[in-house]
This record gives structure tokens, C-alpha cells and sequence, in this order.
């Protein structure tokens, strides 16, 4: 065997020990890239299905089961950003790809439905009230022409029977009373056409006063203490007695649609110098949201030192038009922990 045979196997052998003996250092540096761009892609597939949800609900398409799908993934994304952060990543990334098979499956769920409610609104909203009203106009002007026909012949007939009175008087009678007949007659189609304008109007009204008024659309952030109540919340806590606490943070959608939406819980030690008090985000939740539902999030905190607190929740909406999360609202509270004396 020539030297540069050998040197090429020697090569090759020592290349499947290395991998053979640390084949976690090259797996791990491959799986936590994958599972980052699995959490990415799960997160695009997920504002994928949100909009084509958010699209379909603006003609009348039930969203329900789509609604439940998008939490689902939207619960295995968090599920599995938890998991890479504690090193699970073959699980993470598993979850991350039943989040895209969930959102894919919502996309074309709501396809369907948004074809299936366009052809319902197709004939109800359009095709319905055309016969209707072809039907009605049919039905108005055969009972015009017919009344009119039977109106006449009913006029010839009476007017056959005086015509064999010859002498004056009789036939200034009849002149009188044909006439005083016609304008009694143009009488009862002066008061049909009014009492037709005043059905038309009256149904007009009723419609009208049917149809709801615009309201005022808005997503709410609000705070409760640890029994639900909007009082007694924690202001004053001692190191290892209480400085551990429950508090409810709740969102109400009334924007007339479903809404994406994220809340960020901030705490700041206000009692440490300025240029110490970052205001990173403790807690992050997120939850798709149909409208005039409400959404209570249970937040359990621990404060370990000493000092004045403030608390912040923030409510983000996000915008599919802007593809971007917006601050929405927020609430807060503040309160001082001190040492046990």
C-alpha cells in the first residue's frame, strides 16, 4: 500500500472515532439550529392561519374548532421554546412540527368553510331576496291588472244596463254617476298607493331598528387579586412570609373579531438605582381570542428582595396587516417587600 493510501485511511479512521466518540458536540450545535428555525417556522405557519381565520370571519364563517386548533399549536410553540431551554431537544422539535401540522390543518379547514359560508351568503343574501322580490312585484302587478280587468267589466256591465234608458234625465244620472264613480275609484288607488308607501316605510323602520348600532370595539386588560376580586391587592410583603403571591390577569375582547394576543408581565425594582432597574419580561402568555370572550391567566410571583416594586401587564395585540404585535393596554400595581424583623 503506498503512503498516500495510508495516510488517507488513518484519516478516515480517525474521522468515525471523533464522531463515534463525541457525537454529541456536532449533534447538539445541528439540533439546537434545527429546533430554532422549527420554532420560527411553527410561529409563520401560525400567523399563516391566523390571517386566512381572521379573513374568513369577516364573512360570517364559524371559527370555533379553528379557534381551538391555533391555541393548540400556539400551546406546543411555548410547550417547546420550555424544552430547548431545559435541553429536551428531540421533543421540542417534535412538538414544533405538530404545531405546523396543526396550523396547516386550521388553514385548510377554514379554506373550506370560507367557500362553503360564501356560497350560504351567495343565496341567502343575494339570490333569496332577488326572488323574493321578483315574486312580489309578480304578485303586486298580477292583482293590479286583474282588480283593473275586473273593475272595467264590472263599469261596461252596469253602464250596458242604463244605456236602454233613452230619456235625458236618465242618461244625466248615469253621466253623473259614472263620473262620481270614476273619481271614487281614483280615490281607492290614491289611498292603495299610500297605504303601499307606508308598508314599504314601516318595513324600512323595522329593519332599521333591527340592525344593531356600531359599537365601540376594544381588547380590556384588567387585574384581580388572588380570590378574583378587583381589591386587597399585595402592597406590603415580608421576605420568607409572603413575598410569594397569586394575582389574575384577564383579557376581554370586544373588537367584534378574534384577536392574537400576548401579555407581558414586567417587574421593576423602582427602589434601585436608575441605571439598574431593566425591565426585562418575567412572564410572557399568548392565546388566540374569539370575540366577547374573556381569557383569566393565573400569574404566581416571588420577590427575594428587599425593595419597591412595580408590576406591570401588558396587553399586545397582533396586526396581520403590519405583520407586527402592538401595544395594546396595559395595568399594574405597585408594592415594597422588606426584610422580616
Amino acid at each position: 500500500m503506498r503512503m498516500w493510501q495510508k495516510i488517507t485511511l488513518i484519516a478516515i479512521i480517525l474521522s468515525l472515532l471523533f464522531v463515534s466518540v463525541k457525537p454529541g458536540v456536532i449533534g447538539l450545535s445541528f439540533s439546537d439550529v434545527t429546533v430554532n428555525e422549527g420554532v420560527d417556522e411553527a410561529r409563520a405557519k401560525l400567523r399563516e392561519a391566523y390571517n386566512a381565520t381572521a379573513f374568513a370571519e369577516q364573512i360570517g364563517t364559524n371559527l370555533d374548532e379553528a379557534v381551538k386548533k391555533m391555541n393548540k399549536a400556539l400551546e406546543y410553540i411555548n410547550q417547546a421554546e420550555n424544552l430547548a431551554t431545559q435541553g429536551n431537544l428531540e421533543q421540542a422539535n417534535a412538538l414544533t412540527q405538530s404545531s405546523i401540522q396543526l396550523s396547516e390543518e386550521t388553514i385548510t379547514m377554514v379554506q373550506e368553510l370560507k367557500r362553503q359560508t360564501g356560497l350560504l351568503n351567495f343565496y341567502t343574501k343575494l339570490v333569496l331576496p332577488i326572488v323574493a322580490a321578483v315574486i312580489l312585484i309578480g304578485l303586486g302587478a298580477y292583482g293590479f291588472f286583474f282588480g283593473r280587468r275586473v273593475w272595467k267589466k264590472r263599469q261596461e256591465k252596469r253602464f250596458m244596463e242604463m244605456k236602454v234608458k233613452t230619456n235625458n234625465q236618465t242618461m244625466t244620472n248615469l253621466s253623473k254617476e259614472t263620473d262620481s264613480r270614476q273619481d271614487k275609484d281614483e280615490e281607492k288607488m290614491i289611498i292603495v298607493a299610500v297605504l303601499s308607501a307606508i308598508i314599504i316605510i314601516a318595513g324600512l323602520l323595522v329593519y332599521v331598528s333591527l340592525t344593531p348600532a356600531p359599537q365601540e370595539n376594544f381588547v380590556s386588560i384588567y387585574l384581580l387579586n388572588s380570590e378574583k376580586r378587583a381589591e386587597n391587592y399585595p402592597e406590603l410583603l415580608v421576605l420568607d412570609k409572603n413575598n410569594t403571591f397569586l394575582l389574575w390577569v384577564g383579557v376581554e375582547n370586544s373588537m367584534s373579531r378574534i384577536e392574537y394576543c400576548t401579555v407581558k408581565v414586567k417587574i421593576t425594582n423602582v427602589s434601585a438605582p436608575q441605571d439598574q432597574q431593566p425591565e426585562e419580561t418575567a412572564f410572557r402568555f399568548e392565546r388566540i381570542l374569539p370575540n366577547r370572550e374573556k381569557w383569566e391567566i393565573p400569574v404566581t410571583m416571588t420577590l427575594n428582595k428587599t425593595g419597591r416594586y412595580k408590576i406591570t401587564f401588558e396587553l399586545w395585540l397582533y396586526d396581520e396587516m403590519k405583520a407586527v404585535f402592538t401595544n395594546g393596554n396595559s395595568c399594574g400595581l405597585q408594592l415594597e417587600v422588606i426584610a422580616e424583623t
